[in-house]
């Protein structure tokens, strides 16, 4: 190839040659031309023994390292570690948003955990458990061996009247003294009844409420805690205490003068009652109470015998401890149904809370 390309480059500066020297081109021999020219294309366009093959011209390979920073980024698709060919995927996958799941309670976790919730909630019952006695002031009762005439007069009680009752826990401004209202009480017990005497002072007596409005005028009011130690504790009333109402009854004519606003000419009084308010299951007048009353000149007197099975009681015994509270209501406006004060032998008592009671002690 090398020798066509300067044969080519002689044929070239000849005619080049001739040219200049002002030879005309028509003398030219045409032929030896045409001739030339054919020479050179046969030469140039097949490859000659001895000869190699051009290499073909390409343009340089663009340097990535440096066009790297200008092209434009294409995210690599998420795979799992699974998908990936031997090995943890390196690429971050895209965030998908999910709900957390529920943690899963194992059968062990059943097992354990279970038993500890039922002994947390028997601990939370038995938390109002406590001593079998109240704090409160105690009354002793004596067993009694013989019967009583239960007709309000004390003569026969055996040991004498032991306890005051003097604590004003309702209408201290209603209250002027002991006068007022203030009373003494005796307790004695067998195995049927419960038996309570009650000699009350009061300057005007009046009840003119009965049945379940008996607490609205002067009367007795009876609490009883059958088992203390159960629901030491606990501030509200439950099955096993008791809230008894006593009435002396409507006696002389004095009570009877003024009814709903109007003088009587006539009265029939009402006879001494009992009436219970709770349990409320069992509410309503109790003539298995015995009432009797006594009018005296400074107030009255009652007495009454509860059988121990209105107070669901089965057994009692020497040594036996339940919580109790005797209360008076008072009422001095004759011809209404008033509770203006009331005069407890516990001070602090409370009807609707055992807790503030005290305690009966049979001895």
């Amino acid at each position: 190839m090398k020798l066509v390309y300067n044969f080519s480059i002689y044929v070239t500066e000849s005619v080049t040659n001739r040219i200049e020297e002002g030879i005309s081109m028509d003398k030219i021999n045409l032929r030896h031309i045409i001739v030339a020219l054919i020479v050179i294309t046969v030469l140039t366009g097949c490859t000659l023994p001895g000869f190699s093959t051009p290499t073909p011209f390409s343009f340089p390979t663009p340097d990535k390292t440096m066009t790297a920073l200008f092209e434009p980024t294409q995210a690599a698709p998420a795979t799992s570690a699974s998908s990936s060919a031997g090995g943890e995927n390196t690429s971050t996958p895209k965030a998908v948003a999910t709900s957390t799941p529920k943690p899963t309670i194992t059968g062990e976790l059943d097992i354990t955990e279970t038993p500890e919730l039922n002994e947390t909630l028997d601990a939370t019952q038995v938390t109002f458990a406590g001593p079998a006695v109240r704090s409160g002031p105690s009354i002793s009762a004596d067993y009694l061996d013989k019967n009583l005439n239960i007709d309000g007069d004390l003569y026969e009680w055996d040991p004498p009247i032991q306890k005051v009752i003097n604590y004003v826990v309702y209408g201290a401004d209603k209250w002027t003294n002991a006068d007022d209202c203030s009373g003494t009480v005796v307790a004695a017990w067998d195995e049927d009844y419960l038996y309570i005497g009650v000699r009350v002072k009061d300057d005007k007596y009046v009840q003119e409420g009965k049945k379940e409005q008996m607490y609205l005028g002067d009367s007795i009011e009876i609490l009883f805690d059958r088992y203390v130690s159960a629901d030491y504790s606990l501030h509200t009333m439950s099955a096993d205490d008791y809230q008894l109402g006593i009435s002396p009854g409507q006696y002389g004519i004095s009570t009877c003068m003024i009814i709903n606003g109007k003088v009587a000419t006539t009265c029939t009084p009402q006879p001494p009652q009992a009436y219970l308010w709770f349990p409320k299951t069992d509410a309503g007048k109790k003539t298995e109470v015995k009432v009797g009353s006594l009018e005296s000149g400074q107030g009255y007197q009652v007495e009454f015998k509860i059988p121990w099975s209105l107070l669901g009681v089965a057994y009692p015994a020497s040594g036996n401890h339940y919580g109790f509270a005797i209360s008076i209501n008072d009422n001095d406006l004759a011809g209404t149904l008033k509770q203006q004060s009331v005069v407890s032998n516990v001070p602090g008592r409370f009807y609707a809370d055992p807790t503030t009671w005290g305690d009966l002690y049979l001895k």
